[in-house]
C-alpha cells in the first residue's frame, strides 16, 4: 500500500471514529458531515473525497457494523469442538450480547430506529448481514445434518407456511441450508436478539437483576428446545 493509501485510508477511519462519537452523544439520527468536518478542521466538501455523502458513510459504519459482529459470533464458534453444537450455538449466542453490550452504538445503528432519510443500498449490505449471520445457521445446518438439531414439529410446519420451502445456499460455503434450519434459526435470533436489545436499551431492569445470569439462562432453555443441551450449563 502506498504512503497516499495509507494517508487516505486513515482519514477515511477518523471519519468513521468522529461518526460514531456523533451517533453516541447524539444519536444516529444526528450524524452530520458538516459536524465531522469542523471536528477534522477541513472545510465540507473536502468529506466528499473520501465519502461521496452522509448515506454513503452511513452504509459503511453498518457494513464494518455486521462484519465485526460476524468476526465475533465465527470467534466464540471457533473455540468449542466442532461435533459439540450446543456449546458452539451458545457460545455465539453469549459473543453477540458481549458484542452488543460493548458496541451499543453500532448495535442501534444496525438495529435500532431508522435514520430519517437513509435508505440502506441492497449491495454491500445485504453481503454484510449475511456475513454476521452466517454462522449460526452453518452450526444449525451442521447439526441438523448430524441429527442432533431436533427442531419442534411445528418449526416444520412453520417453514412450509412462510414459504421456506426450499433450499438456500451459504454464499462462503455453498452448503444448502434446510428450510426447516433457516426457520429454526430465526425463531432462535429472534429471542437471543429481543433480549438483547432489551438490555441495550436498558428495558430488562429493574425487573432483572442479574441480566447475564438471565440472559445465559434463556438461551440454554432455547437450544435445549431445538435437541441442543450445551455443556456450559453455569
Amino acid at each position: 500500500m502506498s504512503r497516499r493509501e495509507r494517508l487516505r485510508n486513515n482519514t477515511r477511519e477518523e471519519i468513521k471514529a468522529l461518526a460514531h462519537t456523533q451517533m453516541a452523544t447524539s444519536g444516529t439520527a444526528a450524524l452530520s458531515l458538516g459536524a465531522i468536518a469542523r471536528a477534522m478542521e477541513m472545510v465540507p466538501s473536502a468529506l466528499y473525497r473520501y465519502y461521496a455523502s452522509r448515506d454513503d458513510l452511513i452504509t459503511a459504519l453498518i457494513v464494518d457494523a455486521f462484519d465485526a459482529l460476524g468476526q465475533a459470533a465465527a470467534d466464540a464458534d471457533a473455540q468449542a469442538a466442532a461435533s459439540d453444537y450446543g456449546t458452539r450455538m451458545l457460545a455465539t449466542t453469549l459473543a453477540y450480547r458481549a458484542w452488543a453490550l460493548a458496541n451499543p452504538t453500532d448495535f442501534l445503528l444496525i438495529f435500532g430506529t431508522p435514520i430519517p432519510g437513509y435508505d440502506a443500498p441492497p449491495e454491500p449490505t445485504n453481503a454484510a448481514v449475511h456475513r454476521a449471520f452466517s454462522v449460526f445457521l452453518r452450526i444449525l445446518q451442521a447439526a441438523y445434518a448430524a441429527g442432533a438439531l431436533r427442531p419442534p414439529p411445528e418449526h416444520e410446519r412453520q417453514a412450509i407456511r412462510q414459504s421456506l420451502e426450499r433450499h438456500t445456499v451459504d454464499a462462503d460455503t455453498e452448503i444448502p441450508i434446510a428450510p426447516v434450519v433457516n426457520y429454526t434459526g430465526m425463531a432462535c435470533w429472534a429471542r437471543m436478539h429481543g433480549l438483547v436489545i432489551l438490555e441495550v436499551t436498558q428495558h430488562l431492569q429493574p425487573g432483572i437483576a442479574d441480566t447475564a445470569a438471565f440472559y445465559h439462562a434463556e438461551m440454554i432453555a432455547t437450544l435445549k428446545s431445538i435437541g441442543l443441551d450445551p455443556h456450559d450449563t453455569s
